[in-house]
C-alpha cells in the first residue's frame, strides 16, 4: 500500500551526510520539491532518480523554480514520511533518521 511521502532536496548539495542536520532547521538546508506516493524509501529513492521523473527534462522548471541544481535524489536530500511524522536523509547506503 502506497504511502505520503514529501521530499526536500538540499539548496547548496555537497552529496555527502549532515550530522547536523535535525526536522526542525531542515529548512535552513533544503526546500520542498514534491509530494511522493510509493511503497518505502527505497521506492521514493527510485522515483526520485532523474531518468525515471524527467527522462526528458520534465523537471527542469520546476527544479529551477525551486532554485536547486539537481534532479536526481542524491546523499544529503531528505524524505518525511507523513504518516508516521519521521525524516530520513539519504545516506552513502541506505537512509539515516534524523531527529
Amino acid at each position: 500500500m502506497a504511502r505520503q511521502f514529501r521530499i526536500y532536496y538540499a539548496k547548496r548539495p555537497v552529496f555527502l551526510p549532515n550530522p547536523g542536520l535535525r526536522g526542525s532547521n531542515l529548512g535552513d538546508t533544503h526546500v520542498w520539491l514534491m509530494d511522493l506516493e510509493a511503497e518505502n524509501l527505497e521506492d521514493v529513492f527510485d522515483k526520485m532518480q532523474g531518468e525515471v521523473w524527467s527522462p526528458n527534462g520534465e523537471a527542469k522548471d520546476l527544479i529551477s523554480t525551486r532554485g536547486l541544481r539537481h534532479t536526481s535524489m542524491s546523499v544529503g536530500d531528505v524524505i518525511h514520511d507523513v504518516k508516521a511524522d519521521r525524516y530520513f536523509e539519504a545516506d552513502m547506503i541506505g537512509f539515516r533518521e534524523i531527529p
